[in-house]
């Protein structure tokens, strides 16, 4: 029930951001829409403005063509004009137009380019500048227009599109900041929910297996314990110490468990404490590999060493070090079929040492490589869920490497085995 309920939270607030992201954009058209109707206004004063200066002082009566201004730069077309239009023609060429046009688009606050002329009733220019010429259909077509007597004085704003979205860029950004904002917001929550459904479900897995592995070491322990108590039973000696290598066996099994949970929430909790001393790596592996070979031989294995590092001291925690040589071992062990061959090799790096622990084993999946040394991860194929284990020896060994600054990744193929790289720094500086 609860997995539903948070789909549907999920859903829902997905589709809340999906509408508010649809009324943002709403509404920044809208905004647009509204600055566009704001500058229309602006220009139908502006043309206003400049139309009635044009004509304020013109005296259409008195008023000569001086055919001077034919040698002007502004291309004056009279020919077939009335007088009155000539008249006006005649003031455009005398005005600062450029400056009027200037001086007006400041008083309204536009701040942008600005093409204009005068065009008959025809649609025919009567005064047209050569810069103006590019733009002479898009005058005709989409340009502002206001009377000038028998003319129409018209005007283009060639970036009129940048100088609208740059009037609403502030709204933009601080909407696009905010979508930001709540899309990051929605994908932690997700991101925190898959987490949490995936924790409940390797807890539990972790849970059904504990119980498992813990039940078969305590029910022999209490059966050897029994019989070696039940003054009924006659028992030679032999007997008694086959029952008491059977005790002592299972309780090593039952601290090898524990051990393995304690380590995994030093990990989780960050209380990993480290006492870092200088040590010869090579002697911690011969240590650890006398401990595990008489196993290894139990099962028709063997374990090689080829280490061939020239200088193997390193300033690391010698316990945690330990441990996750030990980690690595009982790993190749544990997933390799019986008669497996483990070697244990270790090369001379720049700034350390590097050790590689091979096995021939059932190997990882590429899928599954890496997530190998997530807590509580086990590869779910093959033999694996045959292998008694939680999961949680590959977390800390990844844990521990890291404190003491290095590197660990895994190189394996299925049915070809794993080798498990580590890279250890002379001197971590640790603390």
């Amino acid at each position: 029930m609860r997995g539903v309920n948070i789909s549907w939270l999920i859903g829902t607030i997905a589709v809340a951001v999906l509408f508010i992201s649809l009324i943002q954009v709403k509404w920044l058209i809208t905004s647009l829409d509204l600055q566009k109707k704001i500058f229309d206004q602006s220009v139908e004063q502006l043309l206003n403005t400049v139309s009635h200066w044009i004509l304020v002082e013109a005296d259409f009566a008195s008023l000569e063509i001086n055919h001077e201004s034919e040698d002007k730069e502004d291309q004056l077309i009279v020919d077939g004009l009335q007088h009155q239009s000539r008249a006006i023609l005649q003031r455009m060429a005398i005005l600062p137009m450029d400056s009027l046009f200037s001086l007006s688009l400041n008083e309204h606050g536009i701040e942008t380019s600005i093409v204009f002329g005068a065009f008959d009733r025809y649609g025919q220019p009567a005064y047209l500048d050569e810069r103006s010429e590019v733009y002479r259909d898009e005058l005709v077509d989409k340009g502002y227009s206001v009377g000038l007597g028998p003319l129409q004085l018209r005007v283009y704003f060639p970036d009129l599109g940048r100088h609208l979205i740059k009037s609403i860029v502030g709204a933009f950004v601080l909407s696009g900041v905010m979508l930001l904002f709540i899309a990051i917001g929605l994908a932690y929550v997700m991101r925190s929910v898959i987490k949490s459904k995936k924790l409940v479900r390797i807890r539990r897995e972790l849970m059904n297996n504990l119980t498992h592995e813990l039940k078969t070491p305590v029910s022999t322990i209490g059966l050897a314990s029994e019989a070696l108590g039940d003054s009924d039973l006659k028992l030679n000696e032999e007997q008694k110490n086959y029952y008491i290598s059977m005790i002592r066996g299972e309780n090593k099994r039952l601290g090898v468990l524990v051990e393995k949970v304690l380590q995994a929430s030093l990990s989780d909790s960050k209380s990993l404490k480290l006492y870092p001393v200088e040590l010869n790596i090579h002697d911690v592996i011969k240590d650890v590999v006398r401990n595990v070979a008489m196993q290894v031989r139990k099962q028709g294995g063997k374990i090689e060493l080829s280490l061939k590092a020239t200088n193997p001291i390193i300033r690391a925690d010698k316990i945690h070090i330990t441990n996750v040589i030990f980690n690595l071992l009982d790993n190749a062990i544990k997933y390799s079929p019986d008669g497996a061959q483990i070697e244990i090799m270790s090369n001379q790096t720049e700034d350390g040492v590097e050790l590689l622990v091979k096995d021939n084993g059932v190997g990882i999946p590429k899928e599954y490589i890496g997530k190998v040394f997530e807590r509580l991860f086990r590869v779910p194929t093959g033999n694996v869920h045959d292998v008694k284990g939680f999961g949680l020896g590959l977390s800390y060994v990844k844990t521990v490497i890291e404190r003491h600054g290095g590197v660990i990744y895994v190189e394996s193929e299925v049915d070809k085995g794993s080798t498990f790289v580590v890279k250890l720094k002379f001197d971590s500086n640790l603390k």
